[in-house]
């Protein structure tokens, strides 16, 4: 049976680009390619059957393309100029060209075993190539014009045929022999009587025996015979004219495997696809003709649908007539001489005489070296994720574009606007230092870096910021001499400290974190853990609420010295009454738990004191029963009473009955502060929040009524939300008045309503926070705070402050930290060999050093604490951070992180001035914020920003001071002390108005020995200042050496070791004083 075909809409796209005659044509075995070659000697590839034009390649010599052969991994293609053949990539690059030393005429169009291709030429001589490389294998006397895989070839007689090794031949024709397809011949024109006429029969001949066999008649005169894959006695008879018949050899007189191609020019190659489901014929006009086998009511993919027929009038709107499809070239795809794009336009970039002068050809492969001057300006397209990409201070994106703030909700008409998209911290080579916060954050108020660990806390932490009385409390709780190493309500007084200070510079909340894991690790409570695995963070952060909150009345409990924030009873005036914890105060529903026996009515109570209320839904009832009230307040109002039912024995009655339990509380006792957990875990509870046409569910003020005894409180209390969903929050009254757009401000976004804080705005007036604490004692400062019991005087370094030297606003100091690691940061490998951090390494404070920086005592360190920490270190980081085994650190001054912190809070309060190498960094691990107006920072101090580059303290401490610091390992006090030298140097040189000149000699001799000191002549490590090469200097340095060394004060006074029981001045403070417990812990 003869296979059908039908035509499909021809490619065009070479005939719109001017392209006159398709000489060779091929289909490409593995993709939807159809490869072909032109009048002008290229090789042009199309994709899909809308010809998409792809990678063109010459074939030399300029004249048309004779043949075009693809494969899996090559194209194959020679011209008729007969310089020779060769072998392309797809991508266009040449792998090999075999150039004959006479004409070369013709190509087999496959390889046979063994890789060999059969090439021939105008001399008489059969060549085999080698396909992989191009290179000849051996020859064969014979005249050749046309071959075909089995290698027959027309012999010396142009008429005939005849195996290569000669063993049989036949006459096949009376004239030459025009296409040859597996012993199936076409014969050129005939001539008769003076004119030339087609040969109308089709030869075909047993491979067996060389013996002709039925011709196959062809009236037109074949011109192009193809074997159709796959069936061996099937052909392809075309002729010029664009007549085709399918033919099956075995039943030559079937006739209903004709075709008529509609063509005004003539055909002038013809190629099968490998499945010989597509046949394509090339023709004078740049035309490819298509035949497909494919079933008639399949539908192509790529064949678009047509347009609909659109009835203009003036209302109709332009988005409804969409892109129409172009047919021929628009203007834009002309040149700027207004002729048509062909196949050489545009034309190539011409390569750099820099390149051609230098260039060296090894085979068919030409190289050079990049010269300096083009370096950076290699043509390669920039290519983008089509997502949101971070935006980094080191360099521009798309995004930059992008004006984030005049975005409004209507700019998107995606589910979540632009503007409130979720921002993905990213990481450059820089490190998350140069990830751009405030590209994201035009207000002055700061967010929270979500990059770390147990981050997801970050939105509640905004809530108790926001939240005036609770920011209050826990600022002051600072100022207190708290004995717990791991407190909550101290680190979160931090945080809100550092953020209500930065004023719209981004911050960390490592350390709040960071005691997160510890106090929820000591309590079994793994489940508020971040393991950074996908996790229901709407359920987190509700149990995390109660967590903290319970921790925060804990722990901020001094009972019975608490300070009275709010008196309930405001007629009370006994001044012995004792107060509850301060959060209790602010959040505590002291309720009674009223419990009915439905069986024999025995009530009874029992105290209840509960911080948060946990929203309880309606549920779904049935139509005969009575409809419950589902709106904000009704929900809030029934979650405070809560009315549940239990079973159990009743001890009145002994019977086990069904058990009613309400709370009741009056409208008077309810908190200044109701935190509300949404309980929002499943749709139907989610149903209540979405808004309907009947009106909005949350309300931004609500009225509560109390119940005493199973009847209503007349009295009211008004609510006004102040924030909701834990990350919404309006500022409060006490925030200094700014010109904003709206009191709401979004800070971090959980896709479900999770956390309420409402404020009891009639007795906002009663809080008093008069009594709390709001400065932190000066003389921690002068006193010894080491935890440490075993330690070596000889390694004291320090000297505290007398009474005297505290510090007073302007006070210079020069400081340093240096860290280690808690956490390897995480990346992640793609197949590729790419890799991206997902999370960075986790640092934290291990040393700090201050020193004095004016005064007798210049350059005497007065602060050089060692922190203590419970936690595991993975990495000492001992070559950056000079911070040895963990067995050496208690012989040295050892302190809880808590209270160095205190000491640097202390010294940034009273106004101190602070002097260092790259301040930034250090302040932000450590949690705290310094005004720009007191940091003094080196770095920025000895740079040009132009060059791009800034200079490390080794090399200006060199350069600058003529000494080699850091040559084993690093140390904060001296590191401190160069930093404090170079900025007296600094103000030497601006007084003398030779600083600009030094600083740029200083960049000129920095690139000659790379910005490093150079290597110490002499010996391999720790070389001495003697063996150290001296700063280039052609005249004296100007500099006076300043002696702040600290070995001018080795020799220090003894000073009188306090116990650290005595200064924090709490009972329980002796397990810093050598209890046992404190030794098993360390």
């Amino acid at each position: 049976m003869v296979l059908s075909y039908q035509p499909i809409l021809p490619i065009t796209t070479l005939h719109d680009a001017g392209i006159q005659t398709v000489t060779a044509l091929s289909f490409d075995p593995v993709s939807d390619s159809i490869w072909a070659g032109v009048d002008s000697g290229v090789v042009i590839a199309l994709h899909t059957v809308q010809g998409l034009r792809g990678v063109s390649f010459p074939v030399g010599g300029g004249l048309a393309v004779n043949q075009v052969t693809v494969g899996d991994n090559y194209v194959r293609a020679f011209g008729m100029a007969g310089e020779g053949i060769g072998s392309w990539a797809k991508g266009g690059m040449n792998k090999w060209y075999f150039r004959p030393t006479s004409s070369f005429t013709a190509a087999s169009p496959s390889t046979f075993t063994p890789n060999l291709l059969a090439t021939a030429s105008s001399t008489p001589e059969l060549t085999m190539l080698n396909a992989s490389t191009g290179s000849a294998f051996s020859s064969i006397k014979s005249i050749v014009c046309s071959l075909s895989m089995a290698t027959y070839a027309s012999t010396t007689h142009a008429s005939g045929i005849r195996r290569e090794n000669g063993e049989a031949s036949v006459q096949a024709h009376s004239s030459g022999v025009q296409d040859l397809q597996f012993l199936a011949t076409s014969s050129s024109p005939l001539c008769r009587r003076g004119h030339e006429f087609p040969d109308p029969l089709v030869k075909v001949y047993d491979l067996r025996s060389m013996r002709p066999l039925t011709p196959i008649p062809f009236s037109e005169g074949p011109s192009f015979i193809n074997l159709v894959p796959k069936h061996s006695s099937r052909l392809v008879v075309t002729s010029a004219q664009g007549l085709v018949n399918v033919v099956d050899v075995s039943d030559a007189t079937n006739a209903n495997g004709f075709y008529q191609l509609e063509t005004t020019a003539y055909i002038t190659s013809v190629a099968l696809s490998s499945s010989g489901s597509f046949i394509g014929f090339g023709d004078a006009a740049g035309v490819i003709h298509l035949l497909t086998a494919a079933d008639e009511s399949s539908e192509l993919a790529d064949v678009p649908d047509p347009l609909p027929d659109i009835t203009w009038t003036d209302s109709t709107p332009l988005n409804s007539i969409g892109m129409p499809h172009y047919n021929t070239l628009l203007l834009s795809s002309w040149t700027p001489h207004f002729i048509s794009h062909g196949l050489h336009y545009p034309p190539p970039p011409k390569i750099p005489p820099q390149i051609l002068n230098t260039m060296k050809i090894n085979e068919n492969i030409a190289y050079a070296a990049l010269p300096k001057e083009l370096r950076g300006r290699r043509n390669r397209v920039q290519v983008s994720n089509t997502r949101d990409q971070g935006r980094f201070r080191s360099g521009k994106n798309r995004r930059d574009d992008v004006d984030l703030e005049n975005l409004s909700i209507d700019d998107n008409v995606e589910e979540v606007p632009r503007i409130y998209r979720k921002v993905e911290i990213e990481y450059s080579k820089f490190g998350v230092e140069d990830f751009d916060f405030g590209f994201y954050n035009k207000t002055t108020y700061s967010g929270l870096e979500t990059h770390i660990l147990n981050s997801y806390t970050n939105p509640l932490l905004q809530v108790m910021h926001y939240t005036y009385p609770i920011r209050r409390l826990a600022k002051s709780h600072t100022t207190t001499s708290c004995p717990r190493e791991h407190c909550l309500l101290c680190e979160l007084g931090f945080v809100v400290r550092m953020l209500e200070d930065a004023r719209g510079t981004n911050c960390q909340s490592s350390n709040f974190c960071r005691v997160i894991g510890v106090l929820a690790q000591a309590r079994n409570q793994l489940d508020l853990i971040d393991y950074g695995r996908d996790s229901p963070y709407d359920q987190m952060i509700q149990s995390f609420h109660r967590f903290l909150v319970d921790h925060l009345s804990l722990e901020g409990n001094s009972f019975p010295h608490n300070s009275v924030i709010y008196r309930r009873d405001p007629c009370s005036s006994d001044p012995n009454a004792l107060a509850a914890a301060p959060i209790t105060q602010l959040l505590g529903i002291d309720a009674k738990n009223v419990v009915t026996c439905l069986n024999c009515k025995a009530v009874r109570e029992k105290e209840n004191m509960t911080h948060i209320i946990d929203m309880i839904y309606p549920r779904p009832t049935s139509p005969n029963e009575p409809q419950t009230l589902s709106d904000f307040t009704s929900i809030i109002r029934s979650s405070i009473i809560r009315e549940m039912t239990h079973k159990a024995t009743c001890q009145t009655c002994k019977h086990f009955a069904t058990f009613i339990s309400r709370r009741s509380i009056s409208t008077a006792d309810l908190p200044p502060i109701l935190a509300i957990n949404t309980c929002v875990y499943n749709e139907e509870n989610m149903r209540f929040w979405l808004d309907t046409r009947q009106g909005t569910f949350l309300q931004s003020q609500i009225e509560l009524q109390g119940e005493v005894d199973g009847v209503e409180d007349p009295g009211i209390a008004t609510y006004e939300l102040r924030v909701s969903l834990v990350s919404l929050c309006i500022l409060p009254e006490a925030e200094p008045a700014t010109t904003t757009k709206g009191p709401w401000y979004l800070f971090n976004d959980f896709v479900k309503p999770s956390i309420l804080y409402l404020e009891r705005t009639d007795v906002r007036d009663r809080l008093d926070f008069s009594g709390l604490p709001d400065a932190l004692d000066p003389s921690i400062l002068s006193r010894d705070t080491s935890i440490s019991i075993n330690r070596q005087k000889n390694l004291i370094k320090h000297e505290p402050l007398r009474f005297e030297e505290l510090p007073t606003p302007g006070t210079l100091v020069a400081i340093d930290a240096e860290f280690v690691s808690m956490q390897q940061e995480e990346i992640d490998y793609r197949s590729d060999g790419t890799s991206r951090v997902l999370r960075p390494a986790r640092l934290s404070l291990a040393r700090v050093s201050v020193l004095r920086g004016n005064g007798p005592k210049e350059g005497v360190p007065f602060i050089d604490d060692h922190i203590h920490t419970s936690e595991a270190i993975v990495d000492y980081l001992t070559e950056f951070s000079g911070i040895k085994c963990k067995f050496r650190i208690p012989r040295l001054m050892l302190t809880p992180l808590k209270l160095v912190y205190k000491k640097l809070r202390l010294l940034v309060d009273r106004g101190c001035i602070f002097v260092g190498h790259g301040l930034s960094k250090d302040f932000r691990i450590i949690n705290i914020f310094v005004p720009p107006e007191q940091v003094i920072d080196t770095v920025d101090l000895y740079f040009i920003s132009s060059r791009q580059r800034r200079l490390s303290l080794r090399y200006l401490a060199w350069y600058i001071l003529g000494e080699n610091i850091q040559t084993d390992t690093h140390d904060s006090i001296e590191d401190a002390n160069s930093a404090l030298r170079l900025y007296k140097a600094y103000q030497d040189m601006e007084e003398r108005g030779v600083f600009d000149e030094k600083l740029e000699e200083l960049y000129r001799e920095g690139r000659q020995y790379n910005f490093k000191p150079p290597t110490p002549t002499g010996a391999s490590t720790s070389p001495s200042k003697s063996q150290t090469p001296a700063p280039p200097t052609q005249a004296p340095s100007p500099i006076p050496q300043f002696n702040l060394s600290p070995n001018r004060f080795s020799q220090q006074q003894q000073f009188t070791r306090m116990n650290a029981a005595n200064f924090y001045s709490l009972p329980d403070m002796s397990r810093f004083a050598g209890g046992s417990d404190w030794n098993r812990s360390r």
